[in-house]
């Protein structure tokens, strides 16, 4: 049997060669020309991203699963540029150094819906300059879509543009859309802001035509007593 004396001088071989294990498997992870590389994408609400396409240097590579994973074949080590493109999402794009075998690369896509929150959010709390930025970026996702152009209308009522409020306003009502709160914002803009007695008007009676709301009613009645 081994003495204690004997153990404790046997101690600092055992430490060299196990600092040895893993000194050669990390030098084996480092020491390749291609190898795959795995990794996640996931939303600003940590769910996975599904079915977004995966770009290496610019051309698309692999595509997430279900679970937001994917895995890129064959990647040559060294630095790349790594894309992720997914309809209703902000397109992304980083920098990696691929230099480890066992390298998991996680990255995170912000979709139009959640850009709109952070906007809300923004504009609730009158933060102006991020409210802007956050808009910008939603508009390059979807121009057209009609929350982001509410929520630009509101930002421009917060800035005292409110003809241009209201033009963004009435463009959306000319698209198509008929949601009651846009003849109700629009009526506002122009009894308080713009002092349209007849326009104002106008949208009251379009916002009574979708909602029975009796204070609305005795607002218009008021609105147009000396007609």
């Amino acid at each position: 049997m081994f003495s204690k004396r004997r153990c404790l001088q046997l101690l600092p071989v055992v430490l060299l060669l196990a600092s040895s294990c893993v000194s050669y498997r990390e030098q084996k992870l480092r020491e390749f020309q291609v190898a795959p590389l795995f990794g996640m994408v996931y939303d600003y609400e940590q769910k996975p991203c599904q079915a977004a396409a995966i770009l290496v240097d610019g051309e698309q590579r692999a595509q997430t699963d279900i679970n937001g994973r994917f895995v890129i074949g064959d990647l040559s080590r060294g630095e790349h540029r790594i894309g992720v493109r997914k309809p209703g999402f902000e397109d992304l794009e980083v920098s990696v150094q691929f230099l480890n075998r066992d390298q998991i690369l996680y990255l995170r896509v912000i979709s139009l819906r959640q850009l709109l929150e952070q906007a809300e959010n923004a504009l609730g709390k009158k933060r102006l300059a991020e409210t802007v930025a956050l808009l910008a970026r939603a508009e390059r996702i979807d121009a057209g879509d009609p929350v982001e152009l509410y929520l630009k209308a509101l930002y421009l009522l917060e800035t005292g543009a409110a003809r241009e409020a209201a033009e963004v306003l009435e463009s959306l009502v000319g698209s198509g859309h008929r949601e009651a709160i846009l003849y109700l914002s629009l009526a506002d803009i122009y009894e308080h802001r713009l002092r349209d007695a007849p326009r104002a008007a106008s949208f009251l009676r379009a916002y009574l035509e979708l909602q029975n709301d009796p204070e609305v009613q005795a607002r218009l009645e008021a609105l147009t007593a000396g007609e």
